[in-house]
């Protein structure tokens, strides 16, 4: 068929958004507008949604909680992982059940069309404005026309944003556009390079392999010099081909040449390698034959992200998500050149220079001015190479298609575009995201509807600020510091070392007040109180010492220790919700484990009281600048009552269960269950005549946010909310992150 001529064949009703691009962006985007009420289509190229996390590439979930603790993003795209980790017997790798999660989410909405196999070949413009987008669908031969009053380009390609003539780029811009302290003296117009993956599995005895001749030849370890392949179970994202290419032109070529090199690594490592006993009983079992591509183009929106803003946290206005994955480059040519890195992170002696802690996204750099009723999302956003290179990552992205869908549900029912919002608009759209459990830096929950705000929170117990060493420990050879939410002044500083030394050792101590749970430059900065810790020889155990200087206010406030030689100090046997430790390795602070988040034993006297029940109600649904959480003292059943300002009818009722947000999707076992999540509850309405109505009973629960109706037949004004908790999926006590109460309308 020639596609241009190609006749439309099929005409679909003009919808409210039409989203071209099923990876996890465009996915969560049509998601979040068709749960907002807006008529979408989504059109997507392939069988199978997901994009570069489908099962036809395979390419794990990352995002900003990987190097940042309590960082995961939530929203749709925890909601889908966390399905899929209930019913996937594999660990956290992308395998089958993820296709029928996605499959299942997009099914289950009303309000959304789903256009698979279809490529968007033709844009149709009526001035400046999109009015329908021309779609051939491989296997039945129709040719469909979407009108939409909206458009969100999450294609990747941009294929949408390109036709309609917003400005874009590809490669790498020069210091002097932006002036980023990163970037390079000279511009280049290479991108980073595309990825085939594999699995392998143990089928419990040898089996041989012999390469086609045309696989890539991999003789010893010095032909794959710093690429670690010690795992060998679901393959490398260092098999990676880009350069001289151009990996949307050349697609096929770069997809035959990776394909040569997944069998050539797979041979080097069933033949060749120095460890190729441990793989003898592994045979193939998949590799890819889709290319996980990394960059193309990138548009030039309304606001373009910069390095400089991102490192300084700038809290833009009209910030609808947040990033915090590392600034993430690759080595040009990739697995062609073995003597370079792959990537300049990998062996860096330190990930200092590359780190972000978490920052927010603007709404302005998801859409662009040439074309008003057009919005864009995935890696395609309006950003520098250098924010790309951390906003990039599938978790991240997912959240950005999120809030770019929920915009465009906004828009769509106040008959406006993105770029003409109001500030009331902006705030709407905000209040939106957080009632969908999205994280938005420095917004709080605002919502006039949620009659929670007003609650007064009573609890069963809740949990006092209290260390209790664990085994394990982090040595003194180098600073380390301890984040301690702190409720009061505290008289005494506690913390749980061992001296290994034969004489007495004396720790000088500091306390310096952070903004947020990310924050490492007090670390290097002034000092609000001083304190010295007397360690006798041989000692392990507690020691106390009285802080003196100021204590500005209640908030997070940094322990840091200077270094003792023969001295250890012991981790916290016990998760507890937003208390991180960092460690200094010779170049700057890092978060210490890393991509683990542990906390080291310490605690204060009086006992602070960071985790109160009233913490569900404060406006913020994770740890951040306060833990922000309800954490019982005891074990389940506990309960929490909200006792409303005045009796009223309910709505609804949602639930946010308390979350360890620092747990990567690579540490979840096969068909994991967040211990901390509530399994078994029930929610109880106390009616203004003082009966007890059942609103609802849940047993079995993994999901994070619930939102329970009103149940049939229940009619009459509520005057407080009870949650009791029965048991959760395992961990000791009761979390929970936020309770709303929306009224009857």
């Amino acid at each position: 068929m020639d596609l241009a001529e190609a006749e439309v064949t099929d005409v679909l009703p003009e919808c409210g958004l039409c989203v071209v691009g099923g990876g996890m962006s465009g996915l969560c985007a049509a998601l979040a507008a068709a749960r907002e009420g807006a008529d979408t289509v989504l059109v997507h190229d392939r069988p199978v949604l997901g994009g570069n996390g489908s099962t036809e590439i395979r390419v794990a979930f990352s995002g900003a909680g990987h190097q940042n603790p309590c960082a995961n993003e939530a929203g749709i795209i925890l909601e889908l992982l966390t399905e899929e980790r209930a019913h996937s017997h594999t660990r956290g790798f992308v395998s089958a059940p993820w296709d029928v999660v996605l499959f299942d989410a997009v099914r289950r909405e009303s309000r959304l069309r789903l256009l698979l196999n279809t490529h968007v070949f033709r844009v149709n413009l009526e001035g400046e404005r999109i009015a329908s987008v021309i779609g051939l669908q491989l296997g039945t031969e129709r040719v469909w026309r979407v009108p939409a009053r909206l458009f969100l380009d999450a294609s990747g390609d941009g294929v949408v944003g390109a036709q309609a003539g917003v400005p874009f780029r590809i490669g790498q811009e020069a210091r002097s556009e932006y002036g980023e302290l990163s970037a390079p003296d000279e511009p280049w117009d290479w991108t980073l390079g595309n990825s085939l993956f594999f699995r392998a599995v143990d089928v419990g005895r040898p089996v041989a392999f012999t390469p086609p001749p045309w696989a890539a030849s991999y003789p010893d370890e010095d032909s794959l010099r710093h690429r670690d392949h010690r795992s060998i179970e679901y393959g490398y994202w260092w098999i990676e081909v880009g350069f001289p290419h151009d990996t949307i032109r050349d697609n096929e070529e770069l997809r035959d040449a990776l394909v040569g090199h997944v069998l050539g690594v797979w041979d080097h490592i069933k033949n060749h390698c120095r460890d190729r006993e441990r793989a003898a009983n592994y045979a193939l079992d998949w590799f890819g034959t889709v290319p996980g591509k990394r960059e193309s183009r990138r548009f030039i929106g309304a606001h373009v992200m910069t390095e400089t803003e991102i490192r300084n946290r700038v809290l833009y206005p009209d910030r609808v998500a947040y990033g915090g994955w590392f600034i993430d480059d690759h080595a040009r040519d990739g697995l062609l050149d073995p003597t370079v890195r792959p990537s300049p992170t990998n062996g860096a002696p330190t990930l200092v220079p590359f780190n972000v802690a978490p920052y927010s996204i603007p709404l302005s750099s998801l859409y662009a001015r040439e074309v008003p009723n057009l919005l864009l999302a995935g890696r395609l956003m309006s950003a520098s190479r250098l924010v790309f290179n951390s906003l990039r990552v599938q978790r991240t992205l997912a959240a950005v298609g999120q809030a770019a869908g929920t915009a465009a549900a906004y828009a769509v029912h106040g008959g406006r575009e993105p770029a003409s919002f109001t500030d009331a608009d902006l705030r709407g759209v905000q209040q939106s995201l957080l009632r969908q459990d999205c994280y938005i830096p420095g917004v709080r929950n605002e919502d006039p509807d949620d009659l929670a705000r007003g609650a007064v929170v009573t609890a069963s117990s809740s949990l006092p600020l209290t260390a209790r060493p664990a085994d394990t420990f982090l040595s003194l050879r180098e600073p380390l510091a301890q984040l301690l939410p702190l409720s009061l002044r505290p008289e005494v500083v506690r913390i749980f070392v061992r001296n290994e030394a034969p004489e007495e050792r004396t720790l000088r101590a500091t306390l310096r007040p952070a903004r947020d749970l990310w924050d490492l430059p007090p670390l290097e900065g002034q000092p609000c109180a001083s304190l010295e810790f007397r360690v006798p020889a041989g000692h392990a155990g507690a020691v106390e010492a009285r802080p003196e200087g100021e204590f500005p206010q209640p908030g997070l406030y940094w322990l840091r220790l200077d270094p003792a030689e023969a001295v250890v100090w012991y981790y916290n046997a016990e998760r507890l919700p937003g208390c991180v430790c960092a460690r200094h390795d010779g170049h700057g602070w890092l978060f210490a484990p890393f991509t683990t988040h542990g906390s080291l034993a310490a605690d204060v006297l009086p006992a602070s009281r960071p985790f109160q029940p009233d913490s569900i109600v404060n406006g913020v649904a994770r740890p951040e600048a306060w833990p922000n959480v309800w954490l019982s003292e005891h074990a389940a059943p506990q309960w929490c009552r909200l006792e409303l300002p005045e009796p009223a009818g309910l709505d609804r009722i949602q639930i946010a269960w308390g979350l360890d947000f620092s747990r990567t999707y690579f540490a979840m076992s096969p068909f994991f269950r967040a211990p901390e999540c509530a399994a078994d509850y029930r929610v109880e309405a106390e009616m203004a005549d003082r009966t007890s109505v059942l609103w609802a009973e849940v047993t079995g629960n993994y999901q994070r946010l619930r939102v329970h109706a009103a149940p049939t037949g229940v009619d009459g004004a509520v005057r407080a909310v009870r949650v009791v908790v029965e048991a959760t999926n395992g961990a000791p006590r009761v979390e929970v992150d936020e309770v709303r109460i929306y009224r009857a309308r």
